[in-house]
């Protein structure tokens, strides 16, 4: 018997299609939220990220149970995936989780669906949609290879790191292997959520500096900051909406405006009863005008945000994105100003 996961809703659903077969998937975008190495901890902490309460609960930890149990099987196993940013982390992650329960025969098959053509873009890691066929399905079970235990563990290897505590551009350059060079790119994404700092003015990540520009004076909405006109609507839209889906902009907004209170950086007021996307306006307090002006005050100052493994704007750990002659790296703000005092 032969047990088929998917990376994804789409290439699940695709794929039962075509091989009128069982298929198990979460529905997920794994380039945005927490993850963590414990499989219970990392199903919680993916619930909580995107507010999933009642049947939406109960139907993302039953299809996360199924896939953990088809991990947990000694059958064979084919896993789906195409070369989008989210499905090369749940393929890292699918294959750290079986080597953990087979650590010597994992006994796992690839299938890659969709061209590299269609996950270009601007930020290297694979963004948007595939188009995928039934009859493309069937076909791909000709080329379907199986994945050597040394290739099992180096994506193995990609997920720990991705799932670890300190960013990816914190360690060494991408090596020569394609994992490695998508690792790296992945990290070049995932530090774009992180503050920045130039050695004297600590300032918003550029996703933030994005979200923040595409606020209107009277208010807006997170559907008004999606379709927001000028050079930064258009970057927001095309470099990261691509990757982190719309929703995530209404979260994220929500973030800024709980946070620090009567001192938040965003105001809000609800707006539009029953649609999570124009829910709530928000636009920016005299605080965020002047972070906007003149940069952060420090750390804390940022609304958290759970990036895999790390939180960017955590005091605890204040990573914070530096770009120098080798190109960018994070490091931890203390370190810098020691550096910088030497």
């Amino acid at each position: 018997m032969t047990i088929h996961i998917a990376t994804s809703a789409d290439l699940g659903t695709v794929v039962r299609r075509g091989l009128r077969d069982p298929v198990c998937f979460i529905s997920d975008n794994w380039l945005v939220g927490p993850c963590s190495s414990d499989l219970e901890a990392h199903a919680r902490a993916r619930c909580d990220f995107w507010a999933l309460k009642g049947r939406e609960r109960t139907r993302f930890t039953g299809s996360f149970r199924e896939v953990m149990k088809a991990i947990d099987s000694r059958q064979r196993i084919v896993l789906w995936a195409s070369q989008l940013g989210s499905d090369t982390v749940a393929l890292w992650a699918l294959c750290a989780w079986r080597l953990l329960r087979w650590p010597d025969r994992p006994s796992l098959d690839l299938a890659v669906l969709g061209g590299p053509a269609e996950a270009d873009d601007a930020a290297g890691v694979g963004g948007g949609f595939i188009r995928v066929t039934p009859a493309d399905v069937r076909r791909s079970l000709d080329h379907v290879r199986s994945l050597s235990l040394t290739r099992v563990r180096e994506m193995a290897r990609c997920w720990r790191k991705l799932s670890g505590r300190s960013p990816i551009l914190s360690g060494k350059g991408g090596g020569a292997t394609r994992a490695r060079r998508q690792l790296f790119e992945l990290g070049g994404y995932q530090a774009s959520f992180f503050p920045r700092f130039d050695g004297h003015a600590l300032t918003l990540s550029r996703f933030d500096e994005l979200l923040f520009s595409c606020l209107a004076k009277q208010g807006s909405t997170a559907v008004d900051v999606f379709v927001s006109r000028g050079a930064a609507g258009e970057e927001l839209r095309n470099k990261w909406v691509s990757l982190t889906g719309d929703i995530f902009l209404s979260i994220r907004l929500a973030q800024w405006a709980k946070h620090n209170g009567d001192d938040a950086a965003l105001l809000s007021e609800p707006y539009r009863a029953g649609n999570e996307m124009m829910a709530t306006r928000y636009k920016l307090s005299g605080t965020g005008s002047k972070i906007m002006r003149h940069g952060l005050t420090g750390i804390a100052q940022g609304a958290p945000l759970p990036v895999w493994g790390v939180t960017a704007y955590d005091p605890a750990a204040p990573w914070v994105v530096e770009d120098g002659p080798s190109g960018r790296r994070l490091q931890r703000l203390g370190k810098l100003a020691t550096q910088d005092a030497k």
